[in-house]
């Protein structure tokens, strides 16, 4: 099976209520519990795709392990039944719904959707409507959260590489709420900035209107970036042209999202199937060595 991996990061929302209901656990736990309550999700505006989120399995102690995800419009099928009144067949019009499944990680706060292009052929707009849908929930309780897709450091460097002319490279990094003192220093600068002016977000942009950036692979900064990209933290965009290219193209790094595989196959949807895939995947995307490395707490509120 293949899956796409994406973190959630979750910020106090700028916008106040004036009557916050309370919720006794973590922004997770109170994700999960919103997530199960209202699986129908209607987007308002383009964009966004329809989704239903059903079949719910959680463990012993109510953790949200994995859902089925389908998408909200179903497909027309023709099905032929047998009319024994009329000793013959009958075609009934009926609606179908595919779907793929979604894993839950509350402990790396992530989730690992199956990898189908017939059902979803676009997964940048799938994770988009699945942090709208969990926004418009959360909003309430003046919380949002950012679900971004882990990217591989070195497809950045190969549409560096590609272009002939840079013109734009930008960097939008979260504030989130689950890297702990992992690269301290960024961390710091994006506490400042959250701190100083209540921002949700960071980015740094780079330019030069004839396509003449020069990005080292082996600059500091940059790097610092991408590895808090890497981890779910943010996405990156670089704006170029190809030599003899006619027209400037640009690329997003939530385009590019990694798809990893695992030889477990999901047969009877069971919670140690749903277990043994996850720890099968756990290292393709786990922060907690470096939590443990740092001594780090996960600042998860």
């Amino acid at each position: 099976m293949k899956f796409h991996i994406a973190r959630l990061s979750f910020v106090s929302s700028a916008q106040k209520i004036l009557q916050k209901p309370e919720f006794e656990g973590t922004h997770i736990e109170l994700a999960e519990k919103l997530l199960v309550e209202n699986e129908w999700y209607t987007p308002k505006k383009r964009g966004f795709v329809g989704l239903y989120f059903g079949d719910f399995i959680s463990d012993m102690d109510g953790k949200l392990l994995a859902a089925r995800l389908a998408k909200r419009k179903g497909k027309e099928v023709k099905i032929t039944k047998i009319d024994e009144r009329k000793k013959g067949f009958r075609d009934r019009i009926d609606e179908s719904y595919p779907y793929v499944y979604l894993l839950w990680d509350r402990d790396e706060q992530a989730i690992l959707v199956e990898k189908d292009v017939s059902i979803f052929p676009d997964y940048e707009v799938l994770f988009r409507s699945i942090e709208n849908h969990l926004n418009n929930l959360l909003k309430r309780y003046e919380l949002r959260v950012s679900v971004t897709p882990l990217t591989e450091k070195m497809n950045f460097w190969r549409f560096i590489q590609a272009y002939r002319y840079l013109y734009e490279v930008n960097f939008k990094l979260y504030m989130p709420n689950f890297f702990g003192n992992t690269q301290k220093e960024l961390k710091e600068l994006l506490d400042a900035v959250k701190e100083d002016y209540n921002a949700t977000e960071f980015s740094n942009q780079i330019s030069n209107t004839d396509g003449r950036l020069n990005i080292q692979e082996n600059d500091p900064k940059t790097n610092a970036a991408l590895e808090w990209i890497m981890k779910g933290g943010g996405v990156w965009s670089i704006k170029g042209k190809k030599k003899g290219g006619k027209r400037r193209v640009k690329i997003t790094s939530t385009k590019n999202a990694r798809t990893v595989d695992t030889s477990v196959e999901i047969e009877n949807y069971t919670a140690d199937e749903v277990a043994t895939i996850v720890s099968s995947l756990k290292r393709e995307y786990s922060i907690k060595s470096g939590r443990e490395e740092n001594n780090v707490e996960i600042e998860n509120k």
